[in-house]
């Protein structure tokens, strides 16, 4: 009969229930597979809010630091500072919201949230509050930006384009606000806002569609400059080239991690978009200032080298010693250059004193190749 009977089956340590106990002592049980979800999903959404805070951070501290001093007054270096500034401490409060009682384990499969202190619905709260503020900034900077790359066209054409970005950027600040509201009451009132979810989606959906219109309008605007200096023979890689690549960019990451979110299910992704566009609007800033010094630097360098050749073949303000034999004549690079610099006229009645009451003038000094030849006399 021992033979006749069938093996016993191995029992799935990974497909079992665990069970809890509420206060007053009635047991219920909870799937592993559930706590396993829950645990991946805290520990991938910390890593990803932890990557967008030390990005933010890191490059708020570059920002301030290779800024120049005259232009941490503008009002787009004060927007981006204050946009990565908000955007760190929301993704510092994000994260923080992760060690809160709301993220035990117990709350979690209960339901209970009795034991959770003020502090944690605080910690929450702000977190969707500075979001707002985040994107607050972003539409701001945005709509300035594009302002001052239109400044070159026509009153009649500016305007309308002007007006046109002020109405794109309320419309996602709008739904942005309406969101934190009805984000606000769900953690106040611990209930789920799975009817309402097509705010956020509405809010994400107009995020980005105002974000590709910014950025195609100055991306248009600088493609038609960058033609028209490639027609003048400017072809060199500028900063106008560097805000091009940079607006392409903010216009295309984004809008696919838009569109990703709703077919991949990656914890928190919709966070990602606002943080790629605070980082890139201060990075296309700094690239395109370290462009321009890099050509300043260029060009320093060649008028350096320029000057050194001036002063090694010898040039309008050198001294000139001619011998008896040998003619003094300067080079053909330097016998064509010319001089120009502003002179005070003198008077006719005194040729060594200045007249004050003479008009400013341009004294223009010419590099003049004089010959000296020997003449030989002979003795009759």
């Amino acid at each position: 009969m021992a033979s006749n009977q069938s093996p016993t089956q191995l029992l799935d340590p990974f497909n079992q229930n665990v069970t809890f106990r509420y206060p007053d002592g009635s047991a219920f049980d909870v799937p592993l597979e559930a706590l396993d979800s829950f645990v991946t999903y805290n520990v991938h959404a910390c890593i990803n809010y932890g990557c967008q805070f030390g990005a933010s951070l890191t490059l708020l501290v570059i920002l301030v630091l290779l800024t120049h001093s005259d232009k941490r007054r503008s009002a787009v270096f004060i927007l981006n500072a204050v946009a990565l500034f908000l955007n760190s401490v929301r993704l510092l409060f994000q994260v923080i919201h992760f060690s809160t009682e709301f993220e035990k384990v117990y709350p979690f499969v209960s339901g209970d949230f009795s034991t959770v202190p003020w502090s944690a619905y605080a910690i929450s709260i702000v977190a969707v509050i500075f979001t707002t503020l985040v994107v607050v900034c972003i539409e701001a900077s945005l709509v300035i930006q594009v302002h001052v790359v239109c400044s070159t066209l026509r009153r009649r054409y500016r305007r309308p384009i002007l007006g046109l970005s002020i109405l794109v950027a309320l419309v996602p600040i709008g739904f942005r606000c309406a969101w934190m509201v009805l984000n606000c009451e769900a953690i106040m009132s611990l209930s789920f806002v799975g009817d309402l979810w097509w705010v956020e989606s509405a809010t994400n959906i107009c995020l980005t569609i105002s974000i590709c219109f910014f950025c195609v309008t100055f991306v248009t605007k600088l493609g038609f400059a960058i033609q028209q200096r490639h027609r003048l023979g400017v072809r060199n890689f500028g900063p106008m080239k560097v805000i091009f690549v940079m607006g392409c960019q903010t216009m295309i990451v984004p809008a696919i991690m838009s569109i990703i979110q709703y077919y991949v299910v990656v914890p928190e992704l919709p966070s990602n978009v606002i943080t790629l566009v605070v980082i890139s609007l201060p990075l296309s800033s700094i690239w395109a200032g370290a462009a321009i010094e890099n050509s300043r630097r260029s060009g320093s360098q060649s008028d350096y080298r320029r000057n050194l050749w001036k002063a090694l073949a010898g040039g309008a303000e050198s001294t000139l010693i001619s011998t008896k034999d040998s003619p003094t004549s300067l080079s053909s690079i330097t016998a064509a250059q010319t001089l120009c610099y502003p002179d005070h006229t003198t008077s006719k009645g005194s040729p060594t004193t200045r007249d004050t009451d003479a008009f400013y003038g341009i004294s223009v000094e010419h590099d003049i190749c004089i010959d000296r030849v020997q003449k030989k006399n002979s003795i009759v």
